[in-house]
């Protein structure tokens, strides 16, 4: 059976996800703004759905959320509806992101360089994150946001987000956060985050594909990015994917559920696995283990083998792993962003665990992975 380890890229969604999904494929069908029977058999679900989800967040009824297609989806609306609401009306035309973001973020931003904006990239410390003293020296008076990743989905380094959100309200810079990454593994209050607006996507939760959300801190504006509905309160055009939204909802609590067994459980499991990968190849680097990490994601380097070969070698042999691509950078970019040599960095591979993880996988694992760096690496020699 295949090992996956690819988890920050997508995961799998649970059965139950799935399961509480089906009937609004083959019975309930209807739209909840439709004026019958049909629309308002919805209520009930959507009802709760909502409610989980806000318990999930740790969200107030006060609050909104919008339930979205993805996370890109939801990131997109916060940026051209800080422009509209912002930029249009005061003339505040500098986005901020970092080096370390991930694609929605900074094309979202980047995109509004045609509309006569400044998007900028504040660069990474050593230690993998973006410091709050970094944006101090790049925000102005014409800053209108600053979009941050709460966690690499590569490196799994969680940012210093308390410092940066307490210099967002001391300059009244609106805060966005991705916390795909985040949610179902790290526990915190949503007050002390100050975010105005966070974003995740659904896939990293175990929903299925095509899911994601925003929530809207309370007294915050946020325009919508599809208009042409009533529902969400017209913060979203179309009708509402009530299948989309009760597997969110369901994945969602399984996420807040199991949160101590993969603060515990899979942070031993990620333990184990680098720990099996420095005893087999004792040359390898574990990146920022000395840093506040995702309990589940590592990305290690491999000296004397390059990550492509060593990625390409454990699909081979069915231990998915990752160096980026997709939404997220690649891996050996974000590493050198933080100081580390390229020829080092582009021998690193990220690793990213679930709670379907299991010890068996990991010693697997280990044991695939020392085959082929063995291997690599005794090529590499032969042709040194």
């Amino acid at each position: 059976m295949p090992i996956y380890l690819d988890n920050s890229t997508t995961a799998k969604p649970s059965d139950k996800a799935i399961s509480m999904m089906m009937p609004f494929f083959t019975h309930h069908w209807g739209i909840p703004s439709a004026p019958h029977h049909k629309g308002q058999e919805l209520y009930p679900a959507l009802i709760q759905s909502y409610k989980t989800i806000y318990e999930a967040i740790g969200a107030k009824e006060r609050d909104q959320f919008v339930f979205t297609s993805s996370g890109a989806e939801a990131v997109n609306q916060v940026v051209m509806s800080v422009y509209k609401d912002v930029t249009v009306q005061s003339g505040k035309n500098q986005f901020l992101t970092s080096v370390l973001d991930e694609a929605p973020a900074i094309m979202a931003t980047g995109r509004l360089d045609q509309l006569g904006c400044v998007a900028k990239m504040i660069p990474a410390a050593p230690q993998g994150y973006v410091t709050a003293e970094a944006f101090a020296e790049t925000i102005s008076p014409r800053t209108a946001m600053v979009s941050l990743s709460w966690a690499s989905g590569m490196t799994g380094v969680i940012q210093p987000l308390k410092e940066i959100a307490a210099l967002c309200k001391q300059r009244g810079i609106f805060l966005h956060v991705d916390a795909t990454h985040i949610l179902g593994k790290l526990y915190y209050d949503l007050e002390d985050v100050g975010a105005d607006y966070i974003t995740f996507n659904g896939d990293q939760l175990h929903a299925p594909k095509g899911t994601g959300g925003l929530y809207i801190r309370y007294g915050v504006k946020c325009s919508p990015l599809i208009s042409g509905s009533s529902d969400q309160a017209g913060m979203r055009g179309a009708s509402i994917n009530m299948p989309g939204l009760v597997s969110l909802a369901t994945a969602a609590k399984e996420a807040i559920d199991c949160r101590d067994l993969v603060c515990t459980e899979v942070a031993r499991l990620r333990d184990k696995l680098e720990q099996g990968i420095l005893r087999i190849y004792p040359k390898a680097t574990v990146c920022f283990n000395d840093q506040e990490r995702l309990p589940n994601c590592s990305a290690i380097i491999f000296p004397g083998i390059i990550n492509e070969s060593l990625l390409y070698a454990l699909n081979r042999k069915g231990v998915y792993a990752s160096i980026g691509g997709g939404v997220f950078q690649q891996l050996g970019l974000l590493l050198q962003a933080c100081g580390i040599d390229e020829k080092l960095a582009q021998c690193a591979i990220s690793f990213s665990l679930s709670r379907y993880t299991t010890d068996e996988e990991i010693d697997e694992a280990i044991k695939i992975i020392e085959e082929c760096t063995k291997s690599l690496h005794k090529i590499s020699q032969e042709i040194a």
